[in-house]
């Protein structure tokens, strides 16, 4: 039985930032910042990577095992889910591994490191949750549009406050989740029922989708 196992996601095809996966961030691919954390955690059994791209594709180790991703789950419009799916019933019906809780760790944050994880794990079990997504707290002015028209959704216009009294707002940064395994099943999402948010710093949320993001992390 397994406690706790990785799943990293990384999909060759990116409409924003083409081979975001595999894109250099100072002498490293971007891929290799999650796989080196995971690795690196105390608290993690096993690592999965489930990858259309070629270039990761490797033997499988005591700690990491690696798995091809189906064509028809690699496409824009396919899920994570998807491929969680499809790794969770490979690792059962191909290892005869038993899983307790599942933990999804995206490449697209390489600042996110071992300790972020194994400090969400020891947050997930002391709350007691089902499952667990990652954020940082920041304080943003938001609007929405409806109909043309233009109004604030975190302050009131006629009660607008200085920016140090108001509250931060929980901003999910996509760096950790973590579920489990047999209610994942069930709901065939990543988060549900008790649902816990783990709080990160906002150096270590930063999340790679674009060029300008790419931009600032090389800065960093």
């Amino acid at each position: 039985m397994i406690k706790y196992l990785a799943i990293i996601p990384a999909r060759k095809n990116s409409k924003r930032l083409p081979n975001k996966n595999i894109t250099k961030l100072k002498n490293k691919i971007l891929f290799d910042y999650t796989l080196e954390a995971a690795k690196k955690s105390k608290l993690l059994s096993k690592i999965i990577i489930t990858t259309d791209i070629e270039k990761l594709l490797k033997k499988d180790t005591n700690k990491v095992i690696y798995i091809r991703r189906p064509k028809k789950l690699s496409a824009s419009h396919c899920s994570t889910e998807s491929a969680v799916f499809h790794a969770l019933n490979y690792l059962k019906n191909n290892k005869k591994i038993q899983v307790k809780n599942v933990i999804i760790l995206q490449p697209t944050s390489p600042y996110r490191n071992d300790k972020d994880i194994d400090k969400s794990i020891k947050f997930f079990e002391q709350g007691k949750f089902n499952s667990l997504f990652s954020a940082y707290n920041d304080k943003l002015s938001i609007w929405k549009k409806n109909n043309k028209k233009y109004s604030p959704i975190t302050y009131n216009l006629k009660k607008r406050k200085r920016e140090q009294d108001e509250k931060p707002l929980i901003i999910e940064n996509g760096a950790i989740y973590i579920f489990n395994y047999k209610k994942f099943f069930k709901h065939k999402v990543r988060l549900f029922e008790k649902i816990g948010c783990f709080i990160m710093n906002k150096k270590n949320s930063i999340e790679i989708d674009n060029k300008f993001d790419l931009y600032l992390a090389k800065k960093i």
